[in-house]
């Protein structure tokens, strides 16, 4: 291991600041997204010594970091970063364990998520301190947006009505979430979405914090049956100035092919690419074909593979 590790909470936030710079790098070279307005917001609560976490120290020089937030019943761990000279599985296992192990002196807090884009570590090389998570390989998808704006309009049908996206949609787009995700495998990934009460955060962090890009409501449309219900959403946003990012696509399972998720990706590549989006990216659980061939068709290819993983069994 590069040496010991040092609580964030301890740190002059300034030492951080070649980390992030390096981590913002991979970033827009790996995945063409600005990790700016994140690695602001690291910086922001490090400052106020608000931030759990650690540090991991090459003498004076910070050369790895991990931070972890608590919900309810749950911990996530939102970041681990090593800088390329020291990365290595034992240096990303170290931030791991010791995260995991702040994290079970909460007796409250019964499970851990993590989605790590950038661990070098994979599969059965991520075991902290003997720990091994669940994994689930994802896939980190770009296409063009001159496919999408290639592609024929959908005929709605008089059932369906497609409309752009209000806050007034939020509890709607909850419930439908927790609807659609009931047994489908990214609910074993991200347990919001099992109640309409988690996934009402979930989409809050998509529209009020940087994590997906900056929210983008003129690019998010909802689908609307007969009865005024919402039956399908796809919320958009912007990961820098050429590139729109999809955060959050579904859709009830009665409207399955017959075109409507397909016109809502159309209208959101489409909104995305007027406010001068040239390529899209959106992420994807390898396991879900259904959903990979619709992300076929408008020309996304998985540039990326990461791994979502799960600890459920560390606590009695």
């Amino acid at each position: 291991m590069a040496g010991e590790l040092v609580p964030l909470r301890q740190l002059e936030a300034a030492a951080l600041v070649p980390l992030l710079e390096e981590e913002k790098a991979r970033w827009m070279a790996l995945l063409h997204w600005d990790f700016t307005a994140s690695a602001e917001l690291v910086l922001r609560y490090a400052s106020m010594q608000a931030m759990d976490g650690f540090a991991l120290m090459d003498g004076a020089e910070v050369v790895g970091y991990t931070y972890w937030v608590t919900e309810e019943h749950k911990g996530l761990v939102g970041d681990i970063y090593v800088r390329g000279a020291w990365r290595s599985p034992q240096n990303e296992n170290a931030l791991l364990a010791a995260a995991l192990g702040e994290l079970r002196r909460n007796p409250w807090i019964r499970r851990a998520e993590a989605q790590l884009m950038h661990l070098a570590a994979k599969g059965s090389q991520v075991a902290p301190a003997g720990l091994r998570p669940r994994t689930y390989a994802r896939h980190f998808m770009l296409g063009g947006t001159e496919v999408a704006l290639g592609l024929r309009r959908w005929d709605c049908s008089s059932q369906i009505r497609i409309e752009p996206w209000s806050m007034r949609w939020l509890n709607d787009a909850a419930e439908l979430i927790a609807e659609v995700y009931a047994g489908h495998i990214d609910s074993e990934i991200n347990d919001q979405y099992h109640t309409a009460h988690g996934a009402r955060r979930f989409l809050q962090n998509i529209v009020q914090f940087p994590g997906c890009g900056q929210f983008a409501p003129e690019c998010s449309w909802v689908a609307v049956n007969g009865m005024g219900q919402m039956r399908g959403l796809c919320l958009s946003s912007m990961v820098r100035r050429q590139t729109g990012h999809i955060a959050q696509i579904c859709l009830a399972q009665e409207l399955h092919g017959l075109g409507t998720g397909y016109e809502l990706l159309r209208r959101g590549i489409v909104a995305l690419a007027g406010i001068g989006a040239e390529e899209v990216s959106l992420t994807a659980t390898a396991s879900n074909q259904h959903a990979i061939r619709l992300y076929d068709r408008f020309g996304f290819r998985a540039v990326y593979e990461f791994e979502a993983m799960v600890w459920d069994r560390l606590w009695p």
